[in-house]
């Protein structure tokens, strides 16, 4: 039996590598369609002679599809496994680029890129919850940062790459290519995840249905800390999002061309990645929350910088990218907080549901941003109004972080295996 069960305890030990590049692959692809709209918004806006702010509706709808994903997915994980889910989700956003790239009017554009968003939403919590699953215990949080990182990385290539692209190719082709790379890792995803995880597909469909009610998320153990965790992601995505969307518009203002304008997404990219090492690291010496909370002071105090920069291009791309960190830290930090707040078996439904009332955020983001563009609201001032919400963000998650840290000191702590709910520090 000892010899049994050596090949076992190593894997049990030993990160899946594969599973995790996958897992990150499909996350770096919708991290690149989730801002290939903003990045591409100032291009189509001057080739149909629209304003800007009148893709308002797609941007917004964009995350309301997402969201939706978010709050289905649980569902879906229970009655196809995680494996069909990413893979199914993945093949939604690809259709939904391509088609994407053949729009060409306003409203054919938000319904597009409403059903783009329901595939950009549901492969995330999938993902992190099938990678989380196959790695070992100890390193659920570390893994949910990695995989979450990929938004950011795509994010990044979105911005970098799609400068380039729109001046030597036109708008349509930010999406083809998106979609050409999506079609390109389905086979690596059907096969390669394929028998990965035990439990991708439900055996029991009875407890797997259980497991991803909404209600597991508001047992007596976690229901203060679930609230808090959903309002800090609210506020952290609907300020992000702002950016997100609009930034290559608002850097308009300062001088930049159509052509550089892109660069913003990029320097928030750029900004996310370091926020996420910036997660790595601090989670191995401080607690999750008090991590998310140094980052969100961070965001705070570059916003405010932002706001009174002259038009130097190059030290508003710098401060814009410690905006996208603080900022991304956080939509980042939320995922792996509920990863370590949840059992296993309810992981897909809680990642889902926190990152949903992030996506909810998300949908006021852009509409707020857009309300105040179409006003022909200063810059600054748009960039100062959003630092309220950051500051609200910043007091939840250090009341999150305290209470957590007041259940772990409470007697009734003293024996985590008694509770089905007992989870790694948040």
């Amino acid at each position: 039996m000892g010899r049994m069960s050596e090949p076992k305890k190593q894997e049990e030990t030993k990160p899946n590598w594969w599973v995790l590049c996958l897992a990150c692959a499909a996350i770096v692809l919708d991290g690149y369609d989730t801002v290939a709209l903003g990045v591409s918004v100032p291009a189509i806006a001057k080739d149909w002679g629209v304003a800007p702010s009148q893709f308002t509706p797609a941007l917004a709808l964009t995350s309301a599809g997402v969201a939706l994903g978010y709050l289905a997915v649980g569902r879906l994980v229970a009655k196809m496994g995680t494996r069909n889910v990413i893979f199914s989700a993945v093949v939604v956003f690809t259709l939904g680029s391509l088609l994407t790239a053949w729009s060409d009017s306003i409203l054919q554009l938000t319904i597009v890129r409403f059903f783009t968003g329901l595939g950009l939403g549901a492969v995330l919590p999938a993902a992190v919850s099938h990678a989380t699953a196959v790695n070992p215990g100890r390193l659920r949080q570390p893994i949910a940062v990695v995989v979450m990182t990929g938004i950011s990385v795509g994010a990044l290539i979105a911005g970098l790459a799609g400068s380039a692209i729109v001046g030597a190719f036109g708008w349509e082709w930010v999406f083809i290519i998106g979609a050409i790379a999506s079609a390109v890792l389905l086979p690596f995803l059907w096969f390669g995840l394929s028998g990965s995880y035990v439990s991708s597909t439900p055996i029991d469909a009875a407890e797997a249905k259980h497991h991803a009610s909404v209600a597991r998320l508001f047992d007596a153990s976690v229901r203060s800390r679930t609230l808090l965790l959903w309002a800090f992601s609210f506020l952290i995505f609907a300020v992000f999002y702002v950016f997100s969307s609009w930034l290559p518009t608002l850097l308009t203002s300062y001088g930049f061309s159509t052509g550089l304008a892109p660069l913003g997404s990029a320097a928030l990219g750029i900004g996310s990645i370091v926020g996420a090492c910036v997660l790595i690291l601090g989670s191995r010496r401080f607690r999750m929350t008090s991590v998310l909370a140094g980052t969100s002071a961070a965001a705070i105090v570059f916003l405010v910088i932002s706001a009174f920069l002259g038009p130097d291009k190059a030290l508003l791309l710098l401060v814009f990218g410690g905006v996208g960190l603080g900022l991304q830290a956080g939509m980042i930090g939320q995922a792996a907080v509920a990863v370590a707040l949840y059992p296993q078996a309810t992981v897909t439904a809680g990642v889902g549901w926190a990152a949903s009332m992030g996506r909810l955020g998300s949908v006021v983001g852009p509409i707020f941003g857009g309300v105040l563009i179409g006003l022909g609201v200063d810059t600054s001032i748009i960039v100062l109004s959003v630092c309220l919400p950051v500051i609200i963000a910043l007091v939840l998650v250090l009341t999150l972080g305290r209470i957590t840290a007041a259940k772990v000191s409470s007697p009734r702590s003293a024996h985590p295996a008694e509770s089905p709910l007992a989870a790694p520090r948040t």
